[in-house]
């Protein structure tokens, strides 16, 4: 064959390795609705839609009302308000995949080159891997397609005239969908920077000639920053409006570092414990393909793309919610870098003939199709059990059954009950998206408004169940109601147990995915009158086995309720609920822990082995029940089997004090003092101190000492 065919072939299948990727592409952004902070959204645009102004101060809280909030997403919630009211919930889908669509084109446009086809679609295929975690439909989305259009434009088209007129519109349209907007100016001022570094200070190699601007495209870039940053002022609160998202970017540190602690998209994507596992693994390989390519084309380096690289790797280093930003950056800068580099200099002589370099870059795409063919059949099978119709569900298109709590915010709705109720952080978007203005939340997804001493407050009522400060806001806001999510997370037993000791409240719904506790008022007292769970009267709701059939199914439903009523002190619906679940799923392992707990709490200690050890058997890495069979072993005196499990926990966390704690009373008992008080000393060295522990752990030790002084009694004569 000619070279002139090979040539030809590995150009079709890199246009076909294209097709194949946008293919992928629409697949994976088509996942169903599972963002918490969309409902506030869609509220916001009806809201917005129907007063015709946009607020600024809130309208959705009752603990905050009347508060100032400059709302920078205005936008982007009447485009999803609008749109879902016109197409539906799948049309904001397709909304997401036609954004994210033109997002991954203008990238294709940045970086496209005929040469090297292969490596455009890989880096775009891990940029795609790292952005799919952030496949929500949230403003970020029109954020990351203004950051890349912006950087398309400014280089590639800044010597345009209409290029002016086009980022002054993309600013705006920015300002008034998301907070990031900034980056535009900022990315225009890295720009003036770079270039003027290039001008006036003495470079290595030939740093200051790549990608140097003419004069009339340097004179054009300070010309569009004055208007860019006069862009960012319009918006329905001009210059405060354009200054607050800087101001809350910058006060991140002190007291707000609590949100960083408690939302996962604020936590940091790399650890030192993280560093070397596959977390996050492709925005990692992003880090060293692009850090190599300023490597291997270290003598021309373009200063521009060295500044956003190093810039945005920082940014993305703070937050996981950053880590798209990075991602499309980084495929900027490989592109530059690659720019410089030829086959001939990469590869050994004899392999640097043209026919060679065809077939590799054939084989290359044939690999890249190949696998994201395979990622893409792997996608498809995502799915789970609806246990309201007994089928799948895809996770594809419509609204996510396992997220939200909607069977509980169906009732609410449904009961027609009003009033201001206390939630957790997790529910609060979707509580104002289906029940505002009827029910006003405690709390939401906007930290910025809220206040990191807001979230500390609330955090003592959620995790601690701190009745003193739920006091005093019931009184100042009129707290008359509670919903509690154990859908998206487990309630605390402390916050259930707080609700559950008042004895003005009732519980009138419980299931798997909340609790709801009403307080008696006059407005109320119909529904508890009409609503109230007794749950000494419960009796579990059993699936319909022979509509199962045989599918395997986890029946979480069953243990989420066992849970919740295990807290509350209803043992024997808990067991019941247990039961119910392994009828369904034999081999369900955290139905046997429940099981387990139950019994040993009725001190039958010799039933609760039997089930924690059937719960650890099916749950390997679950500590928790690992602990319970630990305990279970102390209970019936085999100190030897509880020591082996106590270690087990020891060296999977070795942090965990009751597994210390465990060691260390079960090594008293065998008469190992000198380990025993060691233990006791790693215990209390992590600063959370059992002081009823401590004590047992000294009494076990003085008491052996004690019986094994013999005391010799004279014979009488």
């Amino acid at each position: 064959m000619s070279e002139r065919f090979w040539k030809n072939l590995s150009t079709t299948m890199g246009w076909l390795s294209i097709f194949v990727f946008f293919a992928l592409l629409t697949f994976t952004s088509s996942l169903e609705v599972k963002d918490l902070d969309l409902w506030l959204h869609l509220r916001m645009g009806y809201w917005i839609s129907h007063h015709g102004f946009v607020p600024n101060y809130d309208v959705l809280s009752c603990t905050i009302s009347g508060k100032p909030w400059v709302n920078h997403e205005w936008l982007f919630q009447v485009l999803v308000y609008q749109m879902q009211k016109a197409y539906g919930f799948d049309g904001l889908i397709s909304m997401q995949s036609f954004v994210v669509g033109l997002t991954f084109l203008a990238l294709l446009f940045l970086g496209y080159s005929r040469e090297r086809q292969w490596l455009t679609v890989f880096t775009l295929l891990m940029v795609l891997l790292v952005y799919q975690t952030r496949f929500t439909i949230r403003p970020d989305i029109f954020s990351l397609l203004f950051f890349v259009l912006y950087i398309y434009v400014l280089s590639i088209h800044i010597n345009k005239r209409w290029s002016v007129y086009a980022l002054v519109i993309l600013q705006i349209l920015w300002s008034n969908m998301h907070g990031f907007f900034f980056f535009g100016p900022l990315l225009v001022g890295l720009g003036i920077l770079s270039e003027f570094v290039k001008r006036r200070l003495p470079m290595p190699y030939e740093w200051n000639t790549v990608g140097r601007l003419t004069d009339g495209e340097f004179n054009s870039l300070k010309k569009i920053f004055p208007l860019v940053l006069l862009a960012c002022c319009v918006n329905p609160l001009t210059i405060q409006g354009a200054w607050y998202p800087v101001s809350v970017f910058f006060h991140l540190a002190g007291d707000n570092k609590i949100f960083f602690n408690h939302i996962l998209e604020l936590q940091k994507p790399i650890t030192a414990s993280t560093i070397f596992t596959d977390r996050y693994c492709y925005y990692k390989v992003l880090i060293v393909i692009s850090t190599l390519s300023f490597v291997f084309n270290r003598r021309k380096i373009d200063i521009s793309s060295l500044l956003v690289w190093f810039i945005f790797l920082g940014f993305s280093l703070v937050a996981i919610r950053n880590l798209i930003y990075f991602a499309a950056a980084s495929y900027m800068v490989i592109m530059v870098n690659v720019i410089s580099l030829s086959w001939e200099k990469l590869v050994p002589v004899r392999f640097s003939s043209s026919k060679f370099k065809h077939l590799t870059g054939i084989v290359c795409k044939l690999g890249i199709i190949y696998w994201m063919f395979n990622f893409g059949l792997q996608m498809s099978s995502d799915g789970y059990f609806d246990f309201d119709t007994y089928n799948r569900k895809s996770e594809f298109f419509g609204v996510s059954k396992r997220v939200y709590p909607y069977k509980a915010v169906d009732f609410l709705i449904k009961q027609h009950i009003k009033g201001n109720f206390f939630n957790d952080f997790n529910s609060g978007a979707y509580l104002v998206g289906r029940t505002n203005p009827d029910i006003k939340v405690f709390i939401d997804g906007r930290t910025e408004v809220y206040g990191a001493n807001f979230f500390e407050t609330y955090l003592k009522i959620w995790q601690e169940g701190n009745a003193h400060t739920f006091a005093y806001f019931e009184h100042k806001d009129n707290i008359t109601g509670a919903f509690l999510n154990n859908a998206h997370q487990q309630i605390p037993e402390a916050v259930l147990k707080m609700f559950h000791s008042f004895k003005n409240w009732s519980i009138v719904y419980l299931d798997y995915d909340a609790v709801i506790f009403l307080k008696q008022t006059p407005l109320n007292k119909p529904f508890i009158d009409r609503l109230l769970v007794d749950t000494s009267k419960w009796n579990p709701k059993p699936m319909d086995l022979l509509k199962l059939g045989t599918k395997r199914i986890d029946p979480f439903p069953f243990t989420g309720r066992a849970y919740i009523l295990e807290a509350l002190g209803a043992d024997e619906a808990a067991l019941l609920e247990s039961k119910e679940a392994i009828k369904v799923a034999p081999d369900y392992g955290p139905a046997y822990s429940m099981l387990g707990k139950i019994y040993n709490k009725r001190k039958d200690y010799k039933k609760a082995f039997e089930y924690y050890r059937l719960g650890a058997m099916y749950l390997q890495g679950d500590l928790q029940t690992r602990l319970g069979l630990a305990q279970a072993y102390e209970d019936l005196k085999d100190y030897k089997g509880a020591i082996i499990q106590y270690q087990r926990v020891v060296d999977a966390s070795p942090k965990n004090v009751p597994g210390y704690f465990g060691l260390a009373r079960s090594s008293a008992e065998l008469g190992q003092d000198k380990k025993a008080l060691e233990l006791l000393g790693s215990a209390q060295k992590l600063g959370l101190e059992d002081k009823v522990d401590v004590q047992k752990i000294h009494d076990i030790i003085n008491n052996k000492k004690k019986r094994s002084v013999v005391v010799k009694v004279p014979k009488r004569k």
